[in-house]
């Protein structure tokens, strides 16, 4: 098993994993040090290979995590299942099919978002009506971090007044699972705040990241008032 993998401009996402845990564990008295050694050590346990072990140790957790940093997607996927299984016990659930029914992946999500916003897309959330930023600043987000490739296959379907359905289609994304999907509720329901929408809900009840056939096009149905 390869310790790298394809890699993605994932930098400031692992970024926000890491401010996101000193966030939580400040708004719930938690040691932030302690913690963090403690996803650590969970990530490494996770990762199992001895590759991807020294990958996290070399390239994540003793170097620098910069924006324009490259990471292959795995090393998000273990360092959200790491901060759910400390921040919340490993019976914690890993995914959510609603806004509605929080989880940390989600929660990850949002926070990302949030911060992302007021600093590295701004200029993708800046001005942005919640039709404009859907259809297109949270595209740009995609394409700039996983490629035009991934973000063009991707397609919004305007079903009626502020009900939209995201498209996101997997194939070729081996790493894409449940839990990563949640972290994608979360980004799209935060991002609709942050331009403006009331009360949106974000749903993705049939997910299909894991699918083992062809089609593994994930669908979120989205509206707002």
């Amino acid at each position: 098993m390869s310790g790298q993998g394809e890699e993605k401009l994932l930098g400031d996402f692992v970024k926000g994993r890491f401010l996101f845990l000193e966030d939580f564990c400040q708004r719930n008295g938690l040691d932030v040090a302690g913690t963090n050694r403690a996803v650590q050590a969970e990530a490494l346990r996770l990762a199992e290979d001895p590759a991807r072990q020294a990958f996290f140790r070399d390239q994540v957790f003793n170097g620098p995590v910069l924006a324009t940093t490259l990471y292959p997607e795995w090393v998000d996927r273990i360092l959200l299942q790491a901060l759910s299984n400390i921040l919340k016990g490993p019976g914690a659930p890993l995914h959510t099919t609603s806004s509605k029914v929080s989880c940390i992946p989600f929660e990850a999500g949002r926070f990302n978002a949030r911060r992302q916003a007021a600093s590295v897309f701004r200029p993708f959330f800046q001005g942005k009506t919640p039709e404009n930023w859907l259809t297109h600043g949270f595209f740009m987000v995609l394409r700039r971090c996983y490629g035009d490739g991934f973000a063009g296959k991707g397609k919004v379907v305007e079903v009626g007044p502020n009900h939209y359905q995201v498209h996101i289609d997997n194939d070729g994304v081996p790493q894409a699972s449940r839990m990563e999907c949640s972290t994608g509720v979360g980004y799209i329901y935060e991002g609709l705040l942050l331009t403006g929408a009331k009360d949106p809900l974000v749903t993705h009840t049939q997910c299909r990241s894991e699918s083992p056939g062809p089609d593994r096009v994930c669908i979120y149905d989205v509206t707002w008032k």
